[in-house]
């Protein structure tokens, strides 16, 4: 549409370093919402069974650079970058960034569209693509279900 300002929205999966622990998670979640307040990015990550997979989105520039950033980090390895789009509106406009945590045999993650374990076994890792339209799909029906109000914490009862 010309004259509408478009969203470049990116996802990535990337492994958690062996012992990352929930202080880790915290620390990642503090700067991630500092950062992504000043440079103007909303977005969500989900942590699953040593899994991570988040969602950025923004300007372009930005959501690049961060990108790149988060890429340096060393709690985690193996990026796949999945999605790269301009999008009309934001999924997640109220969330400097949102966090869930799924583990195996919580209930939230009997609503995952896909058993995340079968893409840490995926020789082709490259397939999670056809995954994340399922899976940002699923992450903006928590976004609704928590109606805005932000993320619950790491240690929420199950």
């Amino acid at each position: 549409m010309p004259g509408t300002k478009m969203i470049f929205q990116l996802a990535y999966f990337s492994a958690v370093r062996p012992k990352l622990t929930d202080e880790d998670v915290r620390d990642i979640l503090r700067s991630s919402t500092h950062n992504n307040r000043r440079c103007g990015l909303s977005g969500m990550l989900l942590l699953i069974d040593g899994v991570f997979f988040q969602v950025l989105e923004g300007e372009q520039a930005q959501v690049e650079e961060t990108f790149v950033r988060i890429s340096r980090d060393r709690r985690h390895s193996g990026l796949v970058r999945v999605v790269a789009e301009e999008r009309a509106e934001r999924s997640f406009p109220n969330w400097s960034m949102g966090f869930e945590k799924i583990s195996h045999g919580d209930p939230a993650g009997e609503e995952l569209p896909f058993d995340i374990a079968d893409l840490s076994q995926n020789p082709a890792i490259l397939s999670a693509g056809e995954k994340s339209p399922e899976l940002l799909s699923f992450m903006r029906s928590l976004y609704a279900a928590r109606n805005m109000r932000g993320a619950p914490g790491l240690n929420r009862p199950a």
